[in-house]
């Protein structure tokens, strides 16, 4: 009987769907590059001190783009990607994913490292270029919607009056209107009608893996000729290995700096981990990460061996995450979008998406020019004195400048309320 009631228990754990009780952790993945290192990541789980303490399943799924990934989460067949603020904001808005581990870019305590300058970078030798003076000039952008390559430089030249905003509240236009030419991977995907916005690395147009794309893409579009300016991150100077004697930032007052210190656009959020809100494995996911950047991140110098934030053995750069990372960090209380973002990167969002404003008032002044209505002519000494007002006999023209300056003070006075 015991045997009988032992048999009945297995069957019964079985059909109830709990033998398979190892949670999966499905990475989505960027092109053939990520998902080696992918693979070399899924092999230092599988082998290392993290499988005997959290018991996961991990693998990866391939992706065609952020966006792809994003549905992916979303619909259960992938768990985790990393992304830039940009695609953050959207995954967050559009697709109820959050981010639960961040990079850290300075090794320090908390959150204090989970962030990074926005810059705009020039050839010294183009001393006219300062960022007071793009327009009409060539571009260099890591891609369409990235944070430092598009959304802060094109919403900072917005908020700043330098660029104009299109009529069609679109900031791709604009873009295209102010800049002759220009290097923006991807930008087909975000807006299918751009023509001059990519003219500069046309086979990039509807991709983001090409030898212009990402922070040093950019910064070699623009030390190839291509650009006269490169939107990039504060370290690519250095992450790339170029002579930084050779090239300048461009601070937003017009100077121009050796030095990004005091000399770049904003400071802008880290990329960040994204994954389902509510994910019954999230806190196993965040453990998980953890624990891999504590193994295998920059106290790792075996180069034979996994390295987290290495990507040079692969042929690329930042893939699964920023070379320039020094570790993750537990996003905290920082677990939504909107929180991880902050209110000064959201700003820059939604400058992106605003419409031109209008002075309906001014626009009436000018069209009729309108004079003050304390300008109103003299009447003439030597007029003769009517019976019934007592005024001099004011004539036709000045009546008429009378009764307009009259009409625009009440205009005014009601467009004020």
């Amino acid at each position: 009987m015991f045997t009988s009631f032992a048999l009945f228990s297995a069957v019964f754990f079985v059909a109830s769907g709990h033998m398979h009780t190892t949670p999966m952790m499905r990475w989505c993945v960027l092109g053939g590059k990520e998902y080696e290192k992918c693979m070399d990541m899924k092999n230092a789980v599988d082998k290392g001190a993290e499988k005997e303490t959290i018991n996961m399943t991990f693998s990866c799924v391939n992706g065609t783009n952020a966006e792809d990934c994003m549905m992916k989460i979303k619909a259960g067949s992938a768990d985790l990607v990393t992304l830039d603020g940009g695609d953050i904001n959207n995954a967050g808005m559009d697709h109820s994913l959050v981010p639960i581990v961040g990079e850290d870019y300075y090794n320090r305590s908390g959150l204090e490292g989970a962030s990074y300058k926005a810059v705009a970078v020039a050839k010294k030798s183009n001393s006219d270029i300062t960022f007071k003076k793009l327009k009409g000039k060539t571009s260099c952008h890591t891609g369409a919607g990235k944070t430092a390559g598009w959304n802060v430089p094109i919403g900072t030249l917005l908020r700043m009056k330098l660029m104009e905003q299109d009529e069609s509240c679109n900031a791709y236009v604009s873009a295209g209107k102010f800049f002759s030419e220009s290097c923006v991977p991807n930008v087909k995907n975000k807006y299918s009608s751009a023509t001059n916005l990519c003219t500069k690395c046309p086979e990039e147009c509807s991709s983001s893996t090409g030898p212009y794309s990402g922070y040093n893409g950019a910064f070699k579009c623009m030390m190839d000729g291509a650009g006269d300016v490169a939107f990039v991150k504060h370290t690519t100077v250095g992450d790339v290995g170029a002579d930084a004697n050779q090239y300048q930032y461009l601070c937003k007052d017009g100077t121009r700096s050796a030095s990004w210190e005091n000399c770049y656009l904003e400071t802008v959020p880290a990329h960040a981990v994204m994954t389902k809100s509510g994910h019954t494995h999230n806190a196993q996911f965040k453990s998980l990460l953890l624990h891999l950047s504590a193994d295998y991140g920059t106290s790792q110098t075996n180069t034979s061996d996994f390295q987290l934030f290495v990507s040079f053995k692969y042929g690329g750069s930042n893939l699964l995450f920023k070379d320039s990372t020094q570790k993750l960090v537990d996003v905290a209380d920082k677990n939504t979008y909107q929180l991880w973002l902050g209110n000064d990167y959201l700003q820059d969002l939604e400058e992106l998406n605003s419409c031109p404003t209008h002075s309906p008032i001014s626009n009436i002044s000018y069209i009729f020019s309108i004079p003050p209505i304390f300008s109103i002519p003299p009447i003439s000494p030597t007029s003769s004195t009517s019976p019934t007002t007592g005024f001099g006999e004011i004539n036709k023209p000045h009546l008429t400048v009378v009764m307009v300056s009259l009409l625009s003070a009440v205009i005014a006075t009601v467009t004020s309320q």
